[in-house]
């Protein structure tokens, strides 16, 4: 016989059966949220904002060089092995002969060219019309013969280099043996007075910033010569010169090189740098060497100077009309 369950275990059981059916109901009608996958990516950096806009002024364009001789201006060729002279309107006289084959004997593969009024005016133009005209102007303006002359070796020895000497020199010594393997932008020697470079010889390399100097030097002197005597250079005289030795001479030459070699060397370099020396002293690159090398004759042929390279017979010819001859 079967037993039914008793009232409270029904009770019990009909209670289970309205929540399973309550719970069930609640989740037939429970929506459903379509939610989108997402990836979760790394928060981009902000860019750099975008910069802001100047106005750029343009550097001024380089300043035009002013004109110069074609030469280079740090050359680097060493002193050539060539002569250079001049003649005036006789000519070679028998004494110059003379003298100008005691370079050739001693110096059998030395060059040499003489050059005339006519020859002088022409090389002018050719080397420094174009590239230096101021220069070439002012060469055919000067009127003074022996100015003209010392100006003329100037240029030559600063457009080609090699070695000037004056017609009334002569030489006592092989160029071998005068240091022109050195590398040196001019030799010069000392005058009588010992201090002074003498001018009746000088050797200078081509592009000589020294040698440049000194036609400016020269250039400056004459037409401050010109300006003080209210003329042109053309009209400049022998007599408004106080002084040749300090206008284009040897004391022209020589505070030209030494103003020069003081701006090279960014210190002072005066007469106390060569007044007596006895032996060849370097100075930047130019040696000066002693009295005895260049005017032993005028110097009473000191014994204490080393060799005697020259001898100048001052034959003094620039003190006539036709100065240089």
């Amino acid at each position: 016989m079967t037993t039914l369950p008793n009232r409270p275990t029904l009770t019990l059981l009909f209670f289970l059966v309205l929540l399973n059916f309550y719970l069930f109901h609640r989740l037939l009608r429970q929506p459903v949220l379509d939610l989108p996958t997402t990836i979760a990516t790394p928060t981009p950096s902000p860019s750099p904002p975008p910069p802001i806009p100047t106005t750029s002024i343009p550097p001024p364009p380089p300043t035009e060089p002013s004109p110069s001789p074609s030469t280079p201006n740090e050359p680097k060729e060493k002193i050539p092995l060539k002569l250079w002279q001049k003649t005036g309107p006789r000519g070679l006289t028998p004494p110059s002969d003379s003298y100008i084959s005691t370079w050739k004997t001693l110096t059998p593969s030395l060059r040499h060219e003489i050059l005339s009024d006519e020859s002088s005016t022409a090389y002018v133009d050719s080397a420094f019309k174009e590239t230096w005209p101021s220069i070439a102007t002012l060469y055919h303006a000067i009127q003074v013969p022996i100015v003209k002359a010392d100006l003329l070796r100037l240029l030559i020895l600063f457009h080609d280099g090699g070695i000037w000497a004056d017609l009334d020199v002569s030489c006592e010594v092989s160029l071998s043996d005068w240091g022109l393997e050195i590398d040196l932008d001019m030799i010069v020697g000392l005058e009588f007075d010992g201090w002074q470079f003498a001018s009746w010889t000088v050797l200078s390399r081509a592009g000589s910033q020294h040698m440049k100097a000194a036609i400016e030097y020269v250039a400056d002197q004459v037409e401050g010569i010109a300006e003080q005597n209210n003329v042109t250079v053309e009209g400049v005289t022998m007599e408004m010169i106080p002084d040749v030795v300090d206008a284009s001479g040897p004391q022209a030459l020589t505070l030209a090189v030494l103003g020069s070699l003081s701006r090279g060397l960014g210190e002072r370099v005066g007469r106390a740098n060569i007044t007596g020396v006895k032996e060849p002293r370097l100075l930047g690159d130019v040696l000066v060497l002693p009295q005895a090398a260049f005017a032993a004759r005028q110097g009473g042929y000191p014994t204490d100077q080393g060799r005697y390279l020259v001898s100048h017979h001052y034959a003094g010819s620039w003190k006539n009309g036709n100065g240089g001859e």
